[in-house]
C-alpha cells in the first residue's frame, strides 16, 4: 500500500513540475529573443548614425575635398570634435546666446541673429563679433530675419518688424511695426521673410499636415510693399518654407511636407518660386506623386501643379540654407550650404550636421560638418542656420549651445 501511495503521489505531482518547467523555458527564451532583438536594434541604430556622419568615403553620400578631418573645438570649457575638410577650420565666434536661429549679414559685415528662446535679436557687430548685442528683447517666436537696403527686417508670432540704422551696441534709429496681422504659426513652426525688388515676402506655414485650409494665407507666400501695405498673394502649395533666400531675381525655398505618406516621403523640397504658381500641397509632392489621401487630384498633380527642382532626405529638419559664395571656395561654385538642424525617426537620430548640394544635379548632398551627433548616439550640438560674411567665412549657429561658430580656409 506504501509503494502504491508514493507511486501515486509522483504521477500526480509531475505534470505540475512538467508545466513549470515549460513556463521557465518559455520565459528564458522570450528574454533571449528580446535581447538578440534589442542587439540587432542597436547595431542597427549604431550603424545608421556612422552612415549619418560618414567620416570616411562612401558612393551614396561621400565627404567633399580631402575627406573629412578631426579637429577639437572647445564649447562652453568642454572639448568637442567635429570633422570637416582639412583645408577649413572652425571656431566659436561668440557665445553667450540662448538659442540663435537664423542669420543675416549687411553691407558692413555685422551679423544679425534671431533668437527665439530669448525674444531677442542680436548684433555681432564687424568691429568685435565676439561680443553680441542685443538689439531688442520680447518678441515673441521671433524667427525670419533679412537685411535689405539699410533695415534689418524680423518676423514674430504675427508682426513683421524693421530696424534701421542699428549700431554696434545694438541701439537703433527707428523701429516699425509693419504688419501686425500674420496668421500664428503652430508649435515648432514659423513665419519666415525675405526682401527682393522693394517687396516683403512672408512664408505662412499651414496649421495641419494635410487639410483643405480655411485660410489661404497658410501654406503660401504672400507679400507686401515696404510699408507692409498691398498684401498679395504671391504663391501657394507649401506646407512648411523654413527658409527663403532671394536669388536670381528669384525665390529659392525649403519647404518641409507632410509626414505620413510613407518611410522617408515626402522628401524635402527645393522649389524656385514663381508669381502665382501652385507647388502642390497638400495634394501632391516632389514632381507630380500625389499624395494617397488625394487620388482625384492626378491631373492637378501632373499637368497643374510645380514640381520640385531638387529634393533632400526627410526627418533631418532641413532649416537654414544659404548659395555659396566664391570667396569661400571656388571648388564649391554654383553650390549651396544646407543645415540640417536634426531629428529622430524610431529613436534613431539623424541630421545635425552641414551639407553642400549642387541643386541643378540630380547627385546626393556632400557631408561638410559632422559630429554633433556622435558616433555612440550622443547629441551634443544642433546647426540651425547659416550664412556668409563680408569676407566669405561660413557662419553657422548653434541652438542647442547658443554659440555661433566661423568656418573659414586655413
Amino acid at each position: 500500500m506504501i509503494k502504491l501511495y508514493i507511486i501515486d503521489m509522483k504521477l500526480r505531482i509531475q505534470p505540475k513540475y512538467l508545466y513549470y518547467s515549460i513556463t521557465i523555458l518559455i520565459v528564458i527564451g522570450v528574454f533571449i529573443w528580446i535581447f538578440s532583438q534589442n542587439q540587432r536594434i542597436q547595431q542597427f541604430r549604431q550603424e545608421q548614425i556612422q552612415r549619418n556622419n560618414l567620416i570616411s568615403k562612401e558612393s551614396i553620400e561621400e565627404p567633399v575635398l580631402n575627406g573629412l578631418k578631426p579637429q577639437i573645438i572647445n564649447i562652453r570649457d568642454k572639448k568637442q570634435t567635429l570633422y570637416l575638410p582639412a583645408e577649413f577650420n572652425i571656431s566659436v565666434l561668440s557665445q553667450g546666446l540662448k538659442s540663435p536661429q537664423l542669420i543675416k549679414s549687411d553691407d558692413k559685415g555685422n551679423l544679425f541673429i534671431t533668437d527665439n528662446k530669448a525674444n531677442a535679436l542680436w548684433i555681432l557687430p564687424v568691429s568685435n563679433p565676439r561680443e553680441a548685442k542685443k538689439v531688442d528683447t520680447n518678441l515673441n517666436n521671433i524667427y525670419g530675419l533679412d537685411w535689405y537696403k539699410g533695415a534689418i527686417y524680423i518676423t514674430t508670432d504675427t508682426k513683421v518688424m524693421s530696424y534701421s540704422d542699428i549700431q554696434s551696441d545694438g541701439s537703433y534709429k527707428e523701429r516699425k511695426t509693419l504688419i501686425n496681422n500674420l496668421p500664428k504659426p503652430q508649435q515648432n513652426s514659423h513665419n519666415t521673410i525675405a526682401l527682393r525688388d522693394d517687396r516683403i515676402y512672408i512664408g505662412i506655414p499651414s496649421n495641419c499636415e494635410s487639410c483643405k485650409l480655411k485660410d489661404q494665407r497658410r501654406g503660401s507666400i504672400i507679400s507686401f510693399n515696404l510699408e507692409g501695405k498691398d498684401e498679395q498673394l504671391f504663391a501657394k502649395g507649401l506646407k512648411q518654407i523654413t527658409d527663403i533666400l532671394p536669388i536670381d531675381n528669384a525665390l529659392l525655398v525649403t519647404d518641409i511636407g507632410r509626414s505620413g505618406i510613407d518611410n522617408g516621403l515626402p522628401l524635402i523640397e527645393i522649389n524656385k518660386i514663381g508669381e502665382g504658381k501652385d507647388y502642390g500641397w497638400p495634394y501632391c509632392y516632389g514632381a507630380g506623386n500625389i499624395d494617397p489621401k488625394y487620388p482625384d487630384k492626378t491631373d492637378f498633380c501632373k499637368t497643374k501643379s510645380e514640381y520640385s527642382m531638387a529634393e533632400l532626405p526627410q526627418g533631418n529638419n532641413v532649416i537654414g540654407f544659404d548659395v555659396i559664395p566664391d570667396s569661400f571656395s571656388a571648388f564649391f561654385k554654383n553650390n549651396y550650404v544646407f543645415v540640417y538642424q536634426g531629428g529622430q525617426s524610431k529613436s534613431i537620430p539623424k541630421g545635425y550636421k552641414i551639407v553642400i548640394k549642387d541643386i541643378n544635379k540630380p547627385s546626393a548632398a556632400k557631408n561638410f560638418i559632422t559630429g554633433w551627433l556622435s558616433d555612440e548616439g550622443e547629441i551634443w550640438g544642433q546647426p540651425t542656420g547659416t550664412a556668409f560674411d563680408n569676407n566669405g567665412s561660413m557662419i553657422i549657429t548653434d541652438q542647442k549651445n547658443g554659440v555661433v561658430y566661423k568656418v573659414s580656409k586655413q
